[in-house]
């Protein structure tokens, strides 16, 4: 039996998969992505040999088993497994000289850490931050750390779970840490048993899948690292995620994300965070009522301004910054432009800024990026 063709997914069914799809997973599917979800559905129903693109969707919408596990099939089609060592250079220098530091000295009495990196793929980021903690602490042994590695492809997680990589998934890694963590095994890279036996890894639905949960291991987490996800879902599901984050870290507990996947969600329950590095965002002490989120532009020697969450439609003083800082001011100047380019990445680039001119993102992240080398020049 072959499947026919020449019923074409009409546009009504083609957005019932997208709604489906986006319900079950969060995944929004761009306009021009639309093709090749046509292409991935047909290629589905072929190896079902179902006839009618109606038939498909009638098994994903069941609540059944061959829809459980159809869901996992398609999944696999619909995820980027994109993801190499030490991705992010800049966010993982922030890691490696503020956040893991500040935790590792927070949590010195009871000696218990529990990370979570959300999105992990095929496992880089959960080994990346096994690979730092085990070099930022000496005594490594003697801690209780957990390092959860969760996705929803489980395809992905089945690879992480094996740890065998090859060399592109090295391209940003120093040569040291590949022969210190690795190794060689006909021309691939096999982690090394004690920094696998770090990271646990689990298939999680971020947005259908309930959490914390207080008898599973998605629960109480000192620093969660989602980043690369949200750019795949809609708006809703990630006001969704953001949610059950909050709820899932620790007070004071931290959430990284990448750059500007945040910028139209509403973070109030979050202190946010900014290094020159990245933006942050932190869930306050539980003593702390929850108001309007703070902004707090800081570096690796501590906080350096806080001014409201909206501080670039507002004037600012620039004295008051200086006045908080052990720097000089050229290094001062340096370090708030850079903080303000990691704003100004966070909205959307045709977004106007009445009060900076009436400029848009986009223009005015040209203009603090020449600032900055003509700032870096003049500092060498």
């Amino acid at each position: 039996m072959k499947v026919s063709q020449t019923e074409f997914l009409s546009v009504e069914l083609r957005q019932a998969f997208i709604r489906l799809i986006a319900k079950h997973t969060g995944l929004e599917i761009r306009e021009r992505d639309r093709t090749a979800l046509s292409q991935k559905i047909f290629l589905r129903m072929k190896a079902l040999k179902l006839l009618f693109p109606l038939h498909y969707y009638q098994l994903l919408e069941s609540k059944t088993l061959d829809s459980y596990q159809e869901w996992q099939k398609l999944i696999i089609d619909l995820t980027n497994l994109e993801s190499y060592f030490f991705r992010d250079k800049e966010q993982f220098n922030l890691l490696r000289n503020h956040i893991l530091p500040e935790l590792i000295q927070r949590k010195q009495d009871r000696k218990t850490i529990r990370i979570c990196s959300a999105g992990c793929s095929t496992g880089e980021e959960p080994y990346s931050l096994a690979i730092l903690l085990k070099e930022l602490i000496p005594n490594v042994e003697q801690w209780n750390l957990t390092i959860l590695g969760i996705d929803i492809n489980q395809d992905a997680l089945e690879k992480a779970q094996i740890g065998i990589y090859r060399a592109w998934s090295f391209r940003t890694v120093d040569p040291e840490i590949k022969q210190g963590y690795f190794k060689l095994i006909n021309h691939q890279y096999q982690i090394v048993q004690p920094i696998k036996e770090m990271v646990k890894f689990e298939a999680v639905n971020l947005v259908n899948d309930p959490f914390p949960q207080p008898n599973s291991e998605m629960r109480d987490f000192d620093l969660i690292i989602c980043r690369n996800v949200f750019i795949y879902f809609d708006q809703s599901a990630i006001a969704k995620v953001l949610d059950k984050f909050y709820l899932t870290l620790q007070p004071l507990g931290y959430l990284i994300t990448g750059h500007a996947e945040l910028h139209d969600q509403n973070l109030s329950q979050f202190q946010t965070r900014v290094f020159a590095e990245s933006l942050i965002y932190q869930r306050q002490a539980d003593h702390v009522l929850s108001s309007p989120s703070n902004l707090v532009i800081g570096s690796s020697t501590g906080s350096l301004i806080t001014q409201p969450n909206n501080f670039l439609t507002k004037e600012f003083s620039l004295e008051e910054a200086n006045n908080s800082l052990q720097t000089s001011p050229e290094q001062t100047n340096i370090n708030l432009q850079q903080a303000a380019l990691n704003l100004l990445k966070q909205l959307p680039p045709d977004t106007k800024i009445a009060k900076l001119g009436n400029l848009t993102a986009a223009e005015l992240i040209l203009q603090v990026e020449t600032a900055l080398k003509l700032s870096n020049g003049e500092s060498k």
